[in-house]
């Protein structure tokens, strides 16, 4: 089944094999798809909010008092959090339905990271949306990291396989590394520079060593696909896909061990899987495509065992967040 996330990678990958054999007036085209959002109470899964006919949604982000959707138009929307009114449109670049599926919150410059049109990443300016800096350190990058008061921010270029370091002062690329397989997902616990990468074939991580040294190990000798990760808040454990169960992963455990323990897991039916850690220390959140244009919403327990509530939700599920006071936002296609 094609994801949203495999287009990307297909887009990409077609992109970097045009520029090797010379194609050089290569046009992206866009491809118009509207997108609604929905908010939903994390107690029962009531809606509480919506918003339909976004253009060309792709991602959203959200940020005290204001929320704010990407779309492939090259645009960032932004909206009041409380009554989802639009406040502003800015452009921040030329239009790609191969971009602008990742913006990451930096918290130590107040800004985001956006994967823009033709591998640019932009930084902007938050709440006004004003371009900071843009600039290129790989040719497809498809996976944004900033881990909460980290001064690097980390790139997964999807033709290579490779993770970059890039230092936030200047924004300028330090080191990389190579994990041989297609990366599908990253996510940093308490230690910002100690980080998960989940790939089509296993688990790794990688390590921050000095200002321009990256280390990585493969933690999993199995040969399953980590497609989504979240860091459990205040803790050094994940919740996380594997293959299609969805489970707590201990990647950074003190104990010898010959891999990353994962356990608890429950099946999760589709593809195209989302996670999103709650504020009460205990729940998260999959949003997963179970087929006949439908995304399924799905709570999962982490501490104690609970039947899961799930919630069918009409569209292509393109992205799923959690607010500071625990309403879920789902963005899917209309």
């Amino acid at each position: 089944m094609v994801t949203v996330r495999n287009l990307i990678l297909f887009l990409s990958c077609s992109f970097f094999i045009f520029s090797l054999i010379g194609c050089t007036d290569l046009t992206e085209y866009n491809l118009a798809i509207d997108a609604g959002l929905y908010v939903l109470s994390s107690t029962d899964f009531s809606q509480i909010n919506s918003l339909s006919s976004i253009s060309n949604a792709s991602a959203l982000l959200i940020y005290p008092g204001n929320i704010f959707i990407l779309s492939t138009d090259g645009v960032i929307n932004r909206f009041d959090s409380s009554t989802l009114e639009k406040t502003g449109e800015f452009a921040i670049g030329s239009p790609s339905p191969a971009a602008y599926s990742e913006i990451e919150y930096c918290s130590v410059k107040n800004s985001a990271y956006i994967i823009g049109s033709l591998g640019k990443i932009i930084e902007i300016s938050l709440p006004d949306c004003t371009i900071i800096d843009e600039f290129s350190v790989c040719e497809s990058p498809v996976l944004l990291l900033n881990g909460v008061g980290s001064r690097y921010l980390f790139v997964a270029d999807g033709p290579s396989s490779r993770i970059h370091q890039v230092a936030i002062d200047g924004n300028i690329k330090k080191d990389n590394v190579f994990l041989y397989y297609a990366i599908l997902s990253m996510a940093s616990c308490e230690n910002p520079d100690s980080f998960a990468v989940g790939t089509s074939d296993g688990l790794n991580s990688v390590e921050v060593l000095g200002p321009a040294s990256l280390r990585t190990m493969r933690l999993t000798s199995e040969r399953m696909s980590y497609s989504a990760m979240e860091a459990i808040l205040n803790d050094t454990l994940f919740v996380g896909m594997r293959d299609n169960s969805v489970g707590v992963i201990d990647v950074f455990h003190h104990e010898p061990m010959p891999g990353p323990s994962f356990y608890d897991g429950e099946n999760i039916p589709g593809s195209s899987f989302s996670v999103a850690m709650g504020n009460d220390m205990k729940h998260a959140y999959v949003l997963s495509y179970i087929g006949d244009n439908t995304s399924r919403l799905t709570s999962y327990n982490f501490r104690f065992a609970e039947e899961p509530m799930e919630l069918d939700i009409p569209g292509y599920p393109l992205d799923l967040k959690v607010s500071g006071n625990g309403d879920i936002y789902v963005l899917t296609t209309e």
